[in-house]
């Protein structure tokens, strides 16, 4: 009964309410990764959160223009109606189009997230979701909006981070299957380590 009552405080001394540690170890397992994994995981997630947050705000001011318009006096829909009449759009279609773009962006990100939990997991198959999900939300911006819109209204910071993503991934997949094989996770072998 003792020994209960301080596995509980022990779990809430991390300052979490113990929903959270539940969901946490549910989600991410209770092994802590080698570190190799961890700083892959947590490059990966910091690029990850600011494109979902990216998303979220964009789809929120798309939906919510007339309220901005009405609020802040920002006449969203006349901006970005022109701007897609500069792409070759009409107003209205580039704003459904963009609209749609963001929807689609969040689903794909959240299977981007599902990659990098089985990445913090070291599944080997986290490569599918974290790879073919950047590969298809920078698709989208191509096939679905098009290639100036790429080329001009996405960043540069969002290129690299889409490229970083994908060359971390990448390379960690190949530092996984050489663990898988026998060998270690790190960038070197033990023997070479300790010649």
């Amino acid at each position: 009964m003792a020994s209960e009552k301080n596995t509980k405080n022990k779990e809430r001394s991390d300052g979490s309410p113990p929903l959270v540690t539940q969901l946490t170890a549910m989600i991410f397992g209770d092994k802590r990764p080698d570190p190799y994994t961890l700083i892959t995981f947590y490059i990966n997630l910091f690029f990850w959160s600011c494109f979902f947050l990216w998303s979220v705000a964009s789809y929120l001011t798309l939906s919510y223009r007339d309220l901005i318009t009405e609020q802040k006096k920002i006449a969203v829909e006349l901006i970005i109606g022109g701007r897609g009449q500069e792409l070759g759009f009409q107003p209205e279609t580039f704003l459904g189009r963009l609209e749609t773009l963001h929807i689609l962006q969040l689903v794909i990100l959240v299977i981007v997230f599902a990659g990098l939990v089985l990445l913090y997991r070291k599944n080997i198959h986290f490569i599918y979701f974290t790879i073919g999900g950047m590969l298809t939300y920078t698709g989208l911006q191509i096939f679905f909006i098009g290639f100036r819109y790429f080329a001009e209204d996405i960043t540069l910071f969002d290129k690299t981070a889409v490229l970083t993503m994908i060359a971390s991934c990448i390379l960690y997949r190949l530092m996984l299957k050489r663990e898988q094989s026998g060998g270690t996770i790190g960038f070197f072998d033990e023997e070479e380590a300790v010649e």
